[in-house]
């Protein structure tokens, strides 16, 4: 595929080295190593999952699940003083300098329980544990990269069966995104370990993450095919990691507001 070189990467990505090694509390946060590979994002199963960046500058992982939907989390677009922060662009095939196709945003819709819920206190907006299984959002781009990108197939079952699913994988999943470390590169941690999923359908694991991963996909191998089961959505501060796994929101938290967001799309054309 034709590459397009970068001309203008966000405020945020410009100070960071193009691959910086993981500080003492990063390796605490993935379980005492690093397991993540750098990963060609024009290869098949790869090419539907880029980066999103918003107005302030922040950066997120996301991926296409519909030809102009991506999926993604809701923290995405919170900035720092906890105002709505509306992306700007999706690109894909981001590695180093150079991508393979880039995408403005028509709408985003972030979920409306999670926006209401949200705590702004003097010291920064919080998330509290009524509304975390809701970090979800949606993200309709202007231009339609899944008809040259392909798109990843979201798992559509419920929580039981999704369980099932995992199990039969022995409860193993990959996850790949651009974090804080290497906001230019995708990084891939395969065959990762999911550690339950939780009544409220949270999805618990340890697979490495961080910064910039928020919103990444969650896959596992279903029926010979690698399918999004979750988004990632946080990780405890380092004191906390022998405490607690990281956090995805399983698939059928979203699966039914995505479809209509998708439909809602195609009604308008």
């Amino acid at each position: 595929m034709l590459r397009i070189l970068l001309l203008c990467l966000s405020l945020c990505l410009l100070p960071l080295p193009a691959q910086a090694k993981p500080t003492a509390e990063q390796l605490i946060l993935f379980f005492g190593k690093d397991e993540r590979v750098k990963t060609d994002p024009d290869s098949a199963q790869w090419q539907p999952v880029g980066q999103l960046e918003t107005k302030s500058h922040l950066v997120c992982t996301a991926t296409l699940v519909a030809e102009d939907v991506v999926v993604t989390a809701g923290h995405c677009f919170i900035n720092k003083r906890g105002r709505f922060d509306p992306a700007i662009s999706f690109t894909v095939g981001l590695s180093g300098n150079e991508y393979a196709e880039q995408s403005g945003i028509s709408e985003v819709q972030v979920d409306k329980d999670f926006l209401a819920g949200l705590e702004h206190r003097p010291d920064g907006t919080y998330i509290p544990k009524k509304i975390a299984n809701r970090d979800f959002a949606f993200v309709r781009l202007s231009q339609p990269l899944g008809r040259s990108r392909g798109v990843i197939p979201v798992f559509a079952g419920d929580s039981a069966a999704l369980k099932q699913q995992l199990q039969a994988a022995n409860w193993k999943v990959t996850n790949g995104g651009y974090p804080l470390d290497d906001l230019s590169h995708l990084l891939v941690h395969s065959n990762c370990q999911a550690t339950g999923l939780l009544p409220d359908g949270r999805l618990t694991h340890r697979c490495d993450t961080l910064e910039g991963n928020s919103g990444s996909p969650m896959l596992a191998r279903i029926n010979g095919r690698m399918t999004l089961v979750g988004i990632q959505s946080s990780a405890p501060s380092p004191a906390r990691r022998r405490k607690e796994d990281n956090m995805a929101l399983a698939s059928p938290l979203f699966y039914q507001q995505l479809q209509q967001f998708i439909e809602q799309g195609k009604r308008k054309k």
